[in-house]
């Protein structure tokens, strides 16, 4: 027990228990910083990506139940413009076809410009233009009397 109460004089070469010095090692601190920044950089685009698939399935989705509500749409255009069903529905209000047909004849001609779509009026003529010669462009920077 003598031993306890001995002072160990040199003895304590090892750590001193402060630090001599309280300010943070920046360079540690930014090594640190950069390691967790990198570390969550593949979160981040796995999260990204994760999203981004969920709405491409999204739209994705709303695009197939939109072409399901056209074709319906197409498939009742369809019955509802069949000639059978017209017929049907002319004799339901008292409608029948026509006994003397009545024929006009028309002297005079149409409006000058024709009142048809674009798509069927026939293509003008391409007008070619011949380009300016090179020395004529030089002449018109040239200031002359």
């Amino acid at each position: 027990m003598a031993a306890i109460n001995q002072s160990f004089g040199h003895a304590r070469r090892g750590l001193p228990l402060r630090m001599p010095s309280a300010e943070p090692n920046w360079w540690v601190l930014g090594a640190l910083a950069l390691l967790g920044a990198s570390a969550m950089l593949p979160v981040l685009q796995n999260s990204a990506a994760t999203s981004s698939g969920f709405q491409i399935q999204s739209a994705q989705a709303e695009q197939v139940k939109i072409n399901g509500d056209i074709r319906l749409l197409e498939s009742e255009v369809a019955q509802l413009t069949s000639l059978a069903r017209i017929q049907r529905r002319a004799g339901e209000i008292g409608l029948g076809p026509g006994d003397n047909p009545y024929f006009v004849n028309v002297d005079q001609p149409g409006p000058a410009p024709a009142k048809i779509p674009s798509e069927y009026l026939p293509a003008p003529a391409p007008t070619r233009s011949e380009p300016e010669p090179w020395w004529r462009s030089l002449f018109s920077r040239v200031p002359l009397p």
